[in-house]
């Protein structure tokens, strides 16, 4: 050791100041040892800033897989407390300069329980537990899992007086949805400042698509209807529906006289110059549709017997629902996070 003190009191067995830029403590080692160890019982090492832009404690390793500093304990292996009342104070600071690096990493290696690698805490009304941020075009928040996992998971608060997830902006969503319900949201048409309007969805147990207008037949009573040139490429098994419009004192008829053939139909009517509105349904035929036909039904798995999606709907208590099976391990886990006090 360059340096080794001790003391019983509560000073400090090795005591340094710097009143400029510099350290008050600075050590250093060729070989693999620490370049500063404390050890005591409050504090192993402590280290005090009092500059609006000072470093209690740093280091810094320059090479590839080195640490700058480690804490190892059975409780907090490394705190960070940050004591002012306003501003962008940190508890905890980290950056990475590498581009495939952690400005942050945790890890778990509890391979049982509800282990997490980062936890995040927030007592604010309007705070935070977690928040990503990127200032380019990469990912403000990323979650993955493994086999059978959900990348990310978002639970409603208790009372339901919230929302699992809330997107402000557009969503893509590159494979499959499901869903116990669904509808559009809107400032209402006739009462922006006061109210709501609500539509549900079109549903179908097909991955049905829907086309539809109207049309004027001609002299002869003819009307062609063209659609995209992409139309029968997407789509196969159409239908169609047909609803003449006016026609006068006369009871007009109207018919598909062709069938879609080169992305085009043919409709028929019974006097000329008649209109039309017709609707024409396709059922998918892309190569993704056809990967990923949609079960209209299927027998639920073991582990998910006697639950249900929307237990409350049934008239069954909560604790009959497949999210309280599944959230049980956490629920303990996140009363302990939000309750206790982190030393």
């Amino acid at each position: 050791r360059a340096i080794l003190g001790g003391a019983t009191s509560a000073f400090g067995a090795v005591e340094g100041f710097n009143s400029g830029s510099g350290a008050g403590v600075w050590g250093g080692n060729g070989s693999s040892g620490p370049g500063v160890r404390g050890e005591g019982g409050a504090y192993g090492v402590y280290g005090l800033a009092t500059a609006n832009s000072g470093v209690g404690v740093y280091g810094q390793t320059n090479g590839d897989e080195g640490i700058g500093v480690e804490g190892a304990s059975l409780g907090l292996g490394v705190r960070g407390i940050a004591n002012s009342p306003s501003g962008l104070a940190f508890g905890v600071y980290g950056r990475s300069q590498s581009p495939s690096g952690s400005g942050v990493y945790g890890r778990n290696e509890s391979p049982t329980g509800v282990s997490a690698g980062v936890t995040g805490v927030s007592f604010s009304t309007t705070g935070t537990g977690v928040y990503g941020h990127n200032g380019w075009s990469g990912r403000g928040v990323y979650g993955s899992a493994g086999s059978g996992g959900y990348g990310v998971v978002g639970q409603e608060p208790a009372g339901g007086l919230g929302a699992a997830g809330r997107f402000e902006g557009d969503v893509q969503i590159t494979h499959n949805l499901s869903k116990g319900g669904g509808s559009f949201k809107i400032d209402h048409p006739l009462d922006p400042e006061n109210r709501y309007l609500y539509h549900s969805f079109v549903e179908s147990p097909d991955m049905m698509n829907i086309y539809n207008g109207n049309v004027v037949t001609d002299e002869r009573g003819f009307a062609n209807v063209t659609l995209p040139e992409w139309f029968e490429a997407l789509n196969r098994d159409f239908r169609y529906q047909l609803t003449v419009i006016g026609g006068g004192e006369e009871w007009v008829h109207a018919r598909i006289a062709r069938k879609m053939a080169g992305n085009s139909f043919t409709i028929q009517t019974s006097a000329p110059h008649v209109e039309v509105s017709w609707q024409v349904t396709g059922i998918r035929q892309d190569p993704f549709a056809n990967a990923n036909r949609i079960p209209v039904e299927e027998a639920k798995p073991a582990e998910e017997l006697g639950t249900y999606l929307h237990p409350e709907a049934w008239g069954q208590p909560e604790d009959r629902g497949l999210s309280w099976r599944l959230n049980a391990p956490y629920r303990e886990a996140q009363q302990l996070a939000t309750t206790s006090e982190v030393r």
